[in-house]
Protein backbone atom coordinates (compact mmCIF):
# COMPACT_ATOMS: atom_id res chain seq x y z
CA UNK A 1 0.00 0.00 0.00
CA UNK A 2 3.05 2.18 0.71
CA UNK A 3 4.21 1.68 -2.42
CA UNK A 4 1.40 2.85 -4.25
CA UNK A 5 1.10 5.94 -2.47
CA UNK A 6 5.13 6.54 -3.46
CA UNK A 7 4.07 5.74 -7.16
CA UNK A 8 1.34 7.57 -7.19
CA UNK A 9 3.28 10.28 -5.40
CA UNK A 10 5.84 10.36 -8.00
CA UNK A 11 3.36 10.59 -11.28
CA UNK A 12 1.99 13.59 -9.55
CA UNK A 13 5.05 15.20 -9.18
CA UNK A 14 6.50 14.26 -12.89
CA UNK A 15 2.82 15.39 -14.35
CA UNK A 16 3.14 18.42 -12.35
CA UNK A 17 6.90 19.62 -13.32
CA UNK A 18 5.97 18.94 -16.92
CA UNK A 19 2.80 20.95 -16.91
CA UNK A 20 5.34 23.99 -15.11
CA UNK A 21 8.08 23.28 -18.13
CA UNK A 22 5.02 23.31 -20.85
CA UNK A 23 3.08 26.41 -19.96
CA UNK A 24 6.94 28.13 -18.63
CA UNK A 25 8.70 30.72 -21.16
CA UNK A 26 12.47 30.62 -21.45
CA UNK A 27 13.66 34.57 -21.16
CA UNK A 28 17.42 34.92 -22.47
CA UNK A 29 18.26 38.35 -20.84
CA UNK A 30 21.78 39.58 -22.24
CA UNK A 31 23.68 41.97 -20.49
CA UNK A 32 26.19 44.37 -21.21
CA UNK A 33 27.82 42.18 -23.94
CA UNK A 34 30.57 44.47 -25.41
CA UNK A 35 33.45 43.86 -28.36
CA UNK A 36 35.81 45.34 -29.72
CA UNK A 37 39.40 44.87 -31.92
CA UNK A 38 40.09 48.33 -32.24
CA UNK A 39 40.42 49.78 -28.74
CA UNK A 40 41.75 48.08 -25.09
CA UNK A 41 40.22 45.70 -23.75
CA UNK A 42 41.46 44.42 -20.78
CA UNK A 43 38.66 41.89 -20.36
CA UNK A 44 35.56 40.50 -22.05
CA UNK A 45 32.85 41.43 -19.69
CA UNK A 46 29.04 39.90 -19.99
CA UNK A 47 26.26 38.24 -18.42
CA UNK A 48 23.66 36.23 -19.66
CA UNK A 49 20.58 35.20 -17.26
CA UNK A 50 18.70 32.42 -18.05
CA UNK A 51 15.11 32.29 -16.43
CA UNK A 52 11.69 30.06 -16.54
CA UNK A 53 8.58 32.14 -16.14
CA UNK A 54 5.30 29.96 -15.32
CA UNK A 55 2.59 31.61 -17.79
CA UNK A 56 5.35 34.42 -18.20
CA UNK A 57 5.25 35.49 -14.76
CA UNK A 58 5.96 33.37 -11.83
CA UNK A 59 9.82 32.89 -12.11
CA UNK A 60 10.70 29.41 -10.91
CA UNK A 61 14.32 29.16 -12.44
CA UNK A 62 17.21 31.64 -12.30
CA UNK A 63 20.88 30.68 -13.90
CA UNK A 64 23.60 33.05 -14.65
CA UNK A 65 26.69 33.19 -17.01
CA UNK A 66 29.76 35.21 -17.44
CA UNK A 67 33.01 34.64 -19.59
CA UNK A 68 34.95 32.73 -16.42
CA UNK A 69 31.72 30.24 -15.42
CA UNK A 70 31.22 29.31 -19.28
CA UNK A 71 34.78 28.66 -19.71
CA UNK A 72 34.45 26.56 -16.28
CA UNK A 73 31.65 24.76 -18.16
CA UNK A 74 33.42 24.49 -21.77
CA UNK A 75 36.36 22.69 -19.51
CA UNK A 76 34.60 20.20 -17.77
CA UNK A 77 33.03 19.42 -20.74
CA UNK A 78 33.70 15.30 -21.26
CA UNK A 79 32.96 15.54 -25.05
CA UNK A 80 34.29 17.87 -27.74
CA UNK A 81 31.96 19.11 -30.33
CA UNK A 82 33.34 18.58 -33.84
CA UNK A 83 32.37 21.79 -35.52
CA UNK A 84 32.65 20.11 -39.35
CA UNK A 85 30.75 17.51 -38.38
CA UNK A 86 28.22 19.71 -37.18
CA UNK A 87 28.51 21.66 -40.28
CA UNK A 88 28.05 18.64 -42.67
CA UNK A 89 24.86 17.43 -40.72
CA UNK A 90 23.22 20.66 -40.76
CA UNK A 91 20.96 21.22 -43.53
CA UNK A 92 19.18 24.42 -45.10
CA UNK A 93 15.77 22.89 -43.82
CA UNK A 94 16.94 22.10 -40.27
CA UNK A 95 17.06 25.97 -40.27
CA UNK A 96 13.64 26.50 -41.57
CA UNK A 97 12.28 24.12 -38.60
CA UNK A 98 13.71 26.78 -36.29
CA UNK A 99 10.76 29.26 -37.86
CA UNK A 100 8.58 27.13 -35.25
CA UNK A 101 10.05 28.17 -32.52
CA UNK A 102 8.31 31.84 -32.59
CA UNK A 103 11.24 33.55 -30.87
CA UNK A 104 10.04 37.23 -29.53
CA UNK A 105 12.51 39.78 -28.65
CA UNK A 106 11.36 42.22 -25.82
CA UNK A 107 13.97 44.35 -25.64
CA UNK A 108 17.14 45.20 -27.92
CA UNK A 109 19.85 47.59 -27.85
CA UNK A 110 22.83 47.53 -30.36
CA UNK A 111 25.65 50.20 -30.95
CA UNK A 112 27.83 49.24 -32.78
CA UNK A 113 30.74 50.23 -34.87
CA UNK A 114 31.64 48.36 -38.55
CA UNK A 115 34.41 48.99 -41.27
CA UNK A 116 36.21 46.52 -43.71
CA UNK A 117 39.14 47.12 -45.90
CA UNK A 118 36.99 48.09 -48.54
CA UNK A 119 34.80 51.07 -48.67
CA UNK A 120 32.06 50.05 -50.78
CA UNK A 121 31.94 47.03 -48.84
CA UNK A 122 31.52 48.65 -45.51
CA UNK A 123 28.87 50.68 -46.93
CA UNK A 124 27.23 47.86 -47.88
CA UNK A 125 27.69 45.40 -44.94
CA UNK A 126 26.07 48.74 -42.43
CA UNK A 127 23.50 48.67 -45.00
CA UNK A 128 22.29 44.97 -44.99
CA UNK A 129 22.44 45.27 -41.22
CA UNK A 130 20.40 47.82 -40.90
CA UNK A 131 17.75 46.45 -43.05
CA UNK A 132 17.88 42.53 -41.63
CA UNK A 133 17.50 44.51 -37.75
CA UNK A 134 14.76 46.18 -39.11
CA UNK A 135 13.11 43.23 -40.24
CA UNK A 136 13.97 40.88 -37.59
CA UNK A 137 12.49 43.22 -35.39
CA UNK A 138 9.73 43.97 -36.87
CA UNK A 139 8.54 40.57 -36.43
CA UNK A 140 9.62 39.89 -33.36
CA UNK A 141 9.29 42.63 -31.34
CA UNK A 142 6.84 42.06 -28.06
CA UNK A 143 6.11 46.09 -27.47
CA UNK A 144 5.69 48.85 -29.54
CA UNK A 145 7.75 51.35 -27.45
CA UNK A 146 10.71 52.56 -28.87
CA UNK A 147 12.68 53.01 -25.99
CA UNK A 148 12.93 49.48 -25.74
CA UNK A 149 14.17 48.95 -29.05
CA UNK A 150 17.11 50.87 -30.21
CA UNK A 151 20.48 50.10 -32.55
CA UNK A 152 22.69 52.00 -34.51
CA UNK A 153 25.10 51.11 -37.03
CA UNK A 154 27.81 53.20 -37.78
CA UNK A 155 30.38 52.40 -40.52
CA UNK A 156 34.64 53.53 -40.03
CA UNK A 157 36.73 54.30 -43.58
CA UNK A 158 39.99 53.71 -42.64
CA UNK A 159 40.56 50.83 -44.63
CA UNK A 160 40.98 48.10 -41.93
CA UNK A 161 38.54 45.33 -40.46
CA UNK A 162 37.84 47.13 -37.61
CA UNK A 163 34.28 46.83 -35.31
CA UNK A 164 33.05 47.75 -31.50
CA UNK A 165 30.01 46.37 -30.38
CA UNK A 166 27.58 46.98 -27.64
CA UNK A 167 24.80 44.92 -26.89
CA UNK A 168 21.99 44.51 -24.28
CA UNK A 169 18.83 42.43 -25.34
CA UNK A 170 15.87 40.36 -23.87
CA UNK A 171 14.83 36.98 -25.99
CA UNK A 172 11.66 34.84 -25.12
CA UNK A 173 10.56 31.59 -26.38
CA UNK A 174 7.96 29.07 -25.07
CA UNK A 175 9.21 25.73 -23.78
CA UNK A 176 6.38 24.15 -25.69
CA UNK A 177 7.84 25.46 -29.18
CA UNK A 178 11.54 24.41 -27.77
CA UNK A 179 10.76 20.85 -27.14
CA UNK A 180 8.05 20.72 -30.62
CA UNK A 181 11.43 21.98 -32.49
CA UNK A 182 13.76 19.04 -30.24
CA UNK A 183 10.99 16.68 -31.73
CA UNK A 184 11.66 17.17 -35.13
CA UNK A 185 14.96 17.79 -35.35
CA UNK A 186 15.47 14.25 -33.72
CA UNK A 187 12.71 12.72 -35.55
CA UNK A 188 14.01 14.13 -38.54
CA UNK A 189 17.72 12.61 -37.43
CA UNK A 190 16.64 8.99 -37.07
CA UNK A 191 14.70 9.55 -40.18
CA UNK A 192 17.56 10.43 -42.09
CA UNK A 193 19.71 7.82 -39.95
CA UNK A 194 17.09 4.83 -41.45
CA UNK A 195 17.61 6.07 -45.38
CA UNK A 196 21.06 6.28 -45.32
CA UNK A 197 21.06 2.44 -43.65
CA UNK A 198 18.17 1.38 -46.51
CA UNK A 199 20.50 2.68 -49.32
CA UNK A 200 23.31 1.10 -47.82
CA UNK A 201 21.61 -2.12 -48.21
CA UNK A 202 20.14 -1.67 -51.19
CA UNK A 203 23.87 -0.97 -52.99
CA UNK A 204 24.92 -4.56 -51.20
CA UNK A 205 22.72 -6.69 -52.97
CA UNK A 206 22.97 -5.15 -55.95
CA UNK A 207 26.86 -5.71 -55.37
CA UNK A 208 28.71 -9.00 -57.03
CA UNK A 209 32.34 -10.40 -55.87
Amino acid sequence: MVLVFILLGLIILVLFILCLVMFSTLKIEVEKLELTNYEIQSKLEYRVVLSLYFLNKIRWIKTCFNEQKVKEIIKKMPIQIDIKKVEQKLKLQDLKVLKKLQLKISKFYLQSKLGVKSPVLTSFLVATLSSAISILLGKTATSLEKRKYQYEIVPIYQNKNLYKISFNCIIELKMVHIINVIYILIKKGKSDENERTASNRKSYGYSYE
